[in-house]
């Protein structure tokens, strides 16, 4: 069985492992310095000063459309990064929401997508970001494709690829995304765009973070301070600022705040998401979003994620699971129910970060579902003491966790009961996904997050991607929040309903503050 990931599922994993390679060059200086000191005066640091029309912040998939499209209406553009390539997280991007292009767009209509996506959310998201997202796809996608961006023809697809988003654990509700070439856009998105940008004159500065926002007298946005490799100070003089640095998953305090601890937890994807940008945004006077939904799903051990364990073993579903006393806390297939992969770690994160899944010889075998590679590893696993133990009893059990034994074992005869009457009195699990804890030997790994990044909110936008301000319909006129920065498409848990959804709303937010910024800048 070859390797389920969600970026080599197309084309294999070279492909997509060239590509994340592409933006995951980083500089020792900038991982010993991963958060900005908001106390330095930069202002009597400065050893260079540069003056552009529109700086954006940050170079991944977002940041880099919106250095385009600044630098195809003419402006005068800045395009810092603080890695040493383009791309971050964006490298590995297998596809964009293009409703609208797509030849199964008349089966679907706009309402019911917006519709269907806000009442996933709860009713708790702007139904008009939404609209306007998949509204302005087809316009979007058309113009990355007149820029050179490649995609993969719908009917070479591999329908493997295709039934992927209609069954398990990846399934959307709505799919009409175009493919990049190799199946990333490491591949299909990035090496055209950079080609744009030097075809556009942009002004591009790796290896240079930005610091600080600089405001005027009456707390308007004039440019922002930036550190190089160096760690000289420069001024950026900047008639518009587009902030596009990938969220904050690596930024430890304020992580934090969310009641995620980096030690808990296993940093995947590319390097650099240390929240420059959201912080310079709300120590300027903008709003924090305050309902992120983080990139995070489980993994066991050092198997990591996408692969069979996680396929089979870290989910939920029949297992029991509990925190790190031993006791039950959730529905442990609520994942299943709704088919976002992501879900299945929010539970764990709301009760602490780690949790134990546990099983008997009957439930392992019905997860493993006669997967030989995942039931391979699993027993290597045990061999070694890789977060995952094998026991003859579930009072050798406890030992092996450290939990409070009482407590466990009260926990698994209540859900034993459950599971022989067939009713979850306590969360409601679905009576398919009941079975007792009895028949030894006996199993328990150890659940911990793995954060590809941040998906959205970083801080609150209006409909052209302005930072907000307190007060009704209050906003910095020239500072933007692109990607995963604002956005406020989702809260707390990543929508998956509409598939590619992520990439749509980089581009368009992009597109949206780079025109905006620009007629700001003209004043039209």
């Amino acid at each position: 069985m070859a390797e389920l990931t969600r970026r080599n599922f197309l084309l294999g994993a070279g492909a997509a492992g060239a590509a994340i390679a592409m933006g995951a060059a980083t500089n020792l200086a900038y991982a010993a310095d991963k958060k900005a000191d908001e106390k330095t005066d930069y202002a009597n640091q400065v050893s260079e000063e540069l003056t552009c029309d529109v700086l954006i912040i940050g170079g991944g998939l977002s940041g880099t459309c919106a250095a385009v499209q600044a630098g195809e209406n003419g402006d005068n553009v800045l395009l810092i990064e603080g890695q040493s390539a383009l791309g971050g997280n964006g490298t590995g991007v297998e596809c964009t929401n293009a409703y609208g292009l797509h030849p199964n767009s008349s089966e679907t209509t706009l309402g019911e997508m917006v519709a269907f996506e806000t009442k996933s959310q709860a009713y708790t998201i702007n139904p008009l970001l939404v609209h306007d997202m998949v509204g302005h796809a087809a316009e979007n996608v058309q113009w990355l494709i007149d820029n050179g961006v490649e995609y993969e023809a719908i009917e070479d697809l591999d329908p493997a690829y295709l039934e992927m988003y209609k069954a398990g654990r990846y399934r959307a509700e709505f799919s009409f995304d175009f493919v990049y070439k190799g199946g990333a856009a490491g591949v299909g998105y990035f090496p055209a765009m950079k080609k744009k940008l030097r075809e556009y004159g942009v002004n591009l500065r790796l290896n240079t973070r930005g610091r600080d926002l600089i405001l005027d007298e009456s707390g308007n946005v004039i440019g922002a301070y930036a550190t190089d490799t160096y760690g000289d100070t420069i001024k950026i003089n900047a008639k518009a600022v587009i902030i596009a640095t990938g969220g904050f998953g690596e930024d430890e305090e304020r992580m934090g705040k969310y009641g995620v601890d980096l030690n808990d937890i296993r940093i995947i994807g590319t390097p650099g998401h240390y929240g420059d940008g959201v912080t310079m945004a709300i120590n300027a006077g903008g709003i924090e979003h305050g309902a992120s939904a983080f990139g995070m799903t489980n993994i066991i051990g050092s198997a990591g994620p996408w692969g069979p364990i996680w396929d089979k073993l870290c989910w939920g579903g029949p297992s029991l699971w509990v925190d790190i006393h031993g006791e039950r806390f959730s529905d442990e297939a609520c994942s299943a129910y709704t088919h976002n992969m992501e879900l299945q770690n929010v539970p764990v994160r709301l009760n602490g970060g780690t949790c134990w899944t546990i099983m008997d010889s009957k439930i392992l075998e019905t997860m493993l579902d006669g997967d030989e590679e995942a039931a391979q590893l699993w027993d290597e696993m045990i061999e070694k003491g890789d977060d995952a133990y094998k026991a003859d009893s579930l009072e050798e059990l406890v030992d092996i966790m450290g939990v409070e034994k009482d407590l466990f074992l009260e926990n698994v005869k209540i859900y034993n009961e459950h599971a022989a009457k067939g009713s979850d009195d306590d969360y409601g699990k679905d009576p398919q996904y009941l079975m007792e804890i009895s028949t030894p030997p006996f199993y328990c790994g150890l659940i911990r997050g793995a954060l590809e990044g941040l998906y959205s909110g970083g801080v609150k936008t209006d409909r052209q991607f302005r930072v907000k301000k307190p007060g009704r319909d209050q906003a910095f006129e020239n500072l933007f929040a692109v990607g995963a920065d604002g956005g406020m498409l989702y809260n707390h848990v990543y929508g998956l309903d509409i598939n590619g959804s992520m990439s749509c709303h980089g581009i368009n937010s992009a597109r949206t503050a780079a025109n905006t910024a620009h007629a700001y800048i003209s004043g039209k």
